[in-house]
């Protein structure tokens, strides 16, 4: 099965959080944050753009986007719950939203009804893309099939359907899923999503040799295994020596243009990862002038 990303500020049918709890993750918000210029005064500028994922706040999705726009050029949308977010409607996706300086990306449902056969996954993705229409994501990063033959019907009927086959964005999970998914992400110019967490704890490092790999790379998903809780993302400083010898090749490789999403999920956890990554971006770019 799918690996489940952390589901503690999932959206839904279900109450949201109490006033409390929410105001004091505003708050830690607004104690935090520093926007992406801020963090990279001291540095080059990356030649990507630096996204934050709608559920770091223990609130519906426009509050959090809301909240994080103005931190952050892009945001992700994670749909993570097919059932729930195809039930989202104005008050969980405010037509405000479009009013926004960021550009979008939206994470695809973990528990798609593969059971039920590729049109109805196809049904769902093209549903749920409807519902941010005017948000325009430049992609839809997927959690992959178990077969090849399955992404390839799926990317098919989403292009028949609209969705053009480069906006959909294949993410390594565990096993060898990128591996298998190779020949048809480059058959149909798919994208990848390199997630460093997923890479580390799957021993998948090798993936970063796939052929053509950098061509097809549109986002990278950055966090730390979390050893005590193998489910969950951990922040950046979590990284040991040989994390942060695989994050500097990725952030070597990765073509200008793409996203690179710090899939933390708190307030902490975010800020403080944006923190880390300008340090070790500046460090990288040192790094290289001193070996040139």
């Amino acid at each position: 099965m799918p690996e489940m990303k952390s589901a503690a500020n999932l959206d839904g049918a279900a109450p949201g959080p109490p006033p409390g709890r929410r105001n004091s993750a505003a708050a830690e918000l607004a104690a935090l944050a520093l926007d992406v210029p801020q963090a990279f005064a001291g540095a080059a500028s990356p030649p990507w753009s630096l996204a934050a994922p709608s559920c770091v706040l223990p609130a519906d999705v426009g509050r959090n986007c809301t909240a994080l726009a103005p931190f952050f050029p892009e945001l992700g949308l994670c749909f993570f719950e097919t059932a729930a977010c195809l039930a989202y409607g104005e008050a969980d996706l405010p037509r405000s939203l479009a009013a926004l300086p960021v550009r979008w990306h939206l994470h695809l449902p973990l528990d798609l009804p593969w059971g039920e056969g590729t049109p109805a996954v196809a049904g769902v993705i093209l549903a749920l893309a409807e519902k941010v229409a005017e948000l325009a994501p430049w992609a839809y990063v997927l959690h992959p099939p178990r077969q090849p033959e399955t992404l390839r019907d799926l990317a098919l009927a989403l292009a028949a359907g609209g969705l053009p086959p480069g906006s959909l964005v294949v993410e390594n999970i565990q096993g060898r899923d990128l591996e298998r998914m190779w020949p048809v992400v480059r058959e149909l110019d798919l994208g990848a999503c390199l997630d460093l967490g997923h890479m580390l704890e799957h021993g998948q490092q090798d993936f970063l040799d796939l052929p053509g790999l950098w061509a097809h790379a549109r986002m990278l998903h950055l966090n730390a295994p979390d050893t005590a809780r193998p489910v969950r993302h951990a922040p950046l400083d979590r990284l040991d020596d040989a994390g942060r010898a695989v994050l500097g090749r990725m952030l070597s490789s990765f073509a200008p243009g793409g996203s690179v999403l710090l899939e933390l999920f708190s307030p902490r956890e975010l800020f403080d990862s944006l923190r880390y990554l300008s340090g070790f971006w500046a460090g990288l770019g040192a790094s290289h002038k001193e070996s040139a």
